[in-house]
């Protein structure tokens, strides 16, 4: 449970031994590689990964657009299946027996015919919706629309306009005329023809009445022709358009060799990526990079094995140098990361509070959904998925994480008579014969359940804010900050618990009466201790006394960190009461709806817990990790560290045994 000890490093080594350095850094994922350092004046840059005749960045390209194509017609995997699974040497092995280059070239090509098929498709469609207007004109579509004495246009106009606008131009001459090919609803589409010698006031009444002109296709047929032509044309498109799927499904079938192929290469292009952070000589090179001081040894000994010419030293970081943070936790703790990374790193010299949130985290998380119905089923989803899906590493931390809160809210559940938001009225007989609800120490939803909740939330604010204090001074200690840790941590912890005691001995709940003369003298000697001592870092006595002085309103942020718990029973509650409204609703639908009403009750009874159960689990993580967030990381963690991101494999498709 540890922030690990970092140190940069510089290997050394002959050029020729480079390529087996690079696979075994990033085989072991141990090295975060920097830079590189020169070892002479004869400074090149080394040669990047060796390529046979492509390009690394292409085929990575070119993979994944052939994967995203493919991927509709892919053979689905079962979901509990995950990611492929398997060694380095058998996704090697694929990359030399897969002709992966032919693949890309075959679905470019059906990708290629296929996207101009279904251009083709839509631009009939789209003739076709034009034309389907016009099916009633009497002249071939080619037909030339400007001759010597008239020009022809074609072109819709308002229904209501069409009346006064014929009139109109069979006025004007007897060269002009306005033909009526269709009307749908509100509009009306004509053929007008009007002479040469009177265009201008042919323009006049067009644009008086709002006439719109309409280009058509020019085909050396008829509208109606033309729509046949079209519908023969569609239905060819969509037999190639069908033949092109089958090619997909076929090519689909080396859907998951792609995938090993692009993650291969994606091993390689990081490779080279760092290939090209490497300055060398002719024939030497120095990688520099942060390795954690316990993977030292194993990696000086793995780099043995390739030369007794490669050498390992530490050297001494830049003095603006970030030290990455990697985190070690115990296997229980371990799924808690998944939290402190919600937040951030501590810095390298602060402590991990990773083990440290744990157990609150896990309490508070099963008192926000106190339903033992509800963690049960949460439990069960989550160890079925652990179980019978195969997921990465990193995502089985959260999964492991929910469970146990499943786990615990089962228990908390016990406590608090919750059970899918059944009262002991509306619980069946066998679980009151059990003892469901011998247990029930507190009910949130009656009598003075809410205020014992809401009193059991704020206690556990006051211990975790005050072992947050703790937890400051031990750190300080360690670093041998003696004085701060007495007045910044401890100090503080005395005078928090001198308030409370003073509080809990003048109401005589917990504490006597008698002593509240005691803690009252206890509270004054914290604040006289505050003021003489919180203002000691700044000059003059003024300067010391007024901070000190300012130093007692951290209690309004102690108090308001401490009320912040009440969230926990506001989420407690609210599981529990939209629970039973659930449960009510059903009952109604099952006693007013005649027949089928078993059926909208069950109905009511599955959608309205499992969204309960997914809004209330998410509420549960979300509050409990920002009281460790906020409440909790602020008493003794600043935070900001930077992530450890080793050379390793990346991988987006498969997994590596």
């Amino acid at each position: 449970m540890a922030v690990l000890a970092m140190e940069k490093v510089q290997i050394l080594g002959i050029k020729k031994d480079l390529n087996k350095v690079l696979q075994l850094l990033q085989k072991k994922g141990v090295m975060e590689i920097r830079d590189f350092s020169e070892t002479t004046e004869d400074e090149v840059i080394l040669n990047a990964i060796e390529k046979e005749d492509h390009d690394t960045d292409y085929i990575i390209a070119n993979t994944d657009f052939a994967i995203k194509a493919l991927t509709p017609y892919a053979p689905k995997r079962p979901i509990w299946a995950g990611k492929i699974t398997l060694t380095p040497e058998s996704a090697l092995g694929t990359i030399k027996n897969f002709d992966y280059r032919k693949t890309i070239k075959e679905v470019q090509s059906t990708e290629e015919k296929h996207v101009a098929a279904q251009n083709k498709l839509h631009a009939l469609a789209t003739e076709e919706k034009l034309l389907l207007n016009w099916e009633n004109l009497r002249f071939n579509l080619d037909t030339e629309r400007h001759t010597r004495n008239v020009r022809i246009l074609t072109g819709e106009i308002a229904a209501t306009e069409y009346e006064a606008f014929t009139k109109s131009l069979n006025a004007l001459s007897s060269l002009t005329n306005c033909e009526k090919i269709n009307e749908v609803q509100t509009t009306t589409y004509v053929v007008v023809v009007i002479g040469n010698e009177f265009m201008e006031e042919g323009k006049q009444l067009l644009a008086k009445h709002k006439f719109q002109e309409v280009e058509l296709p020019s085909h050396p047929m008829s509208a109606k022709e033309r729509l046949k032509a079209i519908a023969l044309e569609r239905s060819e498109y969509q037999s190639k358009i069908t033949d092109q799927e089958a090619e997909y499904k076929e090519l689909a079938k080396s859907t998951e060799n792609l995938q090993i192929v692009h993650d291969v290469f994606t091993w390689q292009q990081e490779e080279q990526r760092v290939r090209e952070k490497l300055k060398g000589t002719t024939y030497s090179f120095v990688v520099t990079g942060w390795i954690a001081k316990q993977e030292r040894a194993s990696l000086e000994t793995e780099l043995a094995e390739i030369s007794e010419n490669i050498h390992i030293h530490t050297i001494k970081p830049d003095n603006d140098e970030d030290t990455p943070i990697q985190l070690l936790n115990k296997k229980a703790a371990w799924p808690f990361e998944s939290v402190t990374k919600l937040y951030g790193f501590p810095l390298i010299n602060e402590v991990d509070p990773t083990p440290l949130l744990a157990t609150f985290f896990i309490i508070f998380f099963a008192l926000c959904l106190t339903d033992a119905g509800y963690g049960l089923t949460l439990f069960i989803i989550m160890f079925v998925i652990l179980r019978f899906f195969n997921l990465p590493k990193e995502s089985t931390g959260l999964i492991k994480l929910l469970m146990w809160g499943g786990l615990l809210t089962i228990i908390s559940g016990y406590f608090f008579g919750g059970y899918f938001g059944l009262t002991i009225d509306q619980a069946p007989s066998f679980m009151v014969e059990n003892g469901a609800f011998k247990g029930q120490i507190i009910n949130a939803t009656a009598g003075n359940g809410p205020l014992t909740f809401l009193i059991l939330a704020f206690v556990l604010g006051i211990i975790q804010v005050l072992f947050g204090k703790l937890i400051d001074g031990i750190w300080k200690i360690k670093q041998k900050q003696y004085i701060d840790a007495l007045l910044d941590s401890f100090l503080w912890i005395y005078f928090l618990l001198a308030i409370i005691a003073f509080g809990l001995a003048s109401t005589g709940i917990l504490i006597s009466d008698d002593y509240a003369s005691l803690t009252k003298w206890l509270v004054l000697g914290g604040v006289a201790a505050m003021i003489l001592t919180q203002g000691r870092k700044y000059k003059g006595i003024a300067g010391k006394l007024g901070i000190g002085i300012l130093s007692l309103y951290g209690l309004v942020g102690y108090l308001g960190d401490i009320l912040s718990y009440s969230r926990i029973m506001a989420l407690g509650l609210s599981t529990g009461i939209i629970a039973f409204a659930m449960n009510t609703i059903a009952g109604l639908a099952y006693e007013l709806i005649p027949y089928v009403g078993f059926i909208f009750a069950i109905i009511v009874l599955i959608l309205g817990h499992t969204m309960n159960l997914v809004l209330s689990a998410l509420g549960a993580f979300i509050h409990s990790a920002r009281l460790q967030f906020v409440e909790f990381f602020s008493k003794f963690m600043e935070g900001g560290g930077k992530d450890f991101k080793p050379f390793t494999r990346q991988c987006k498709y498969i997994l590596i045994q």
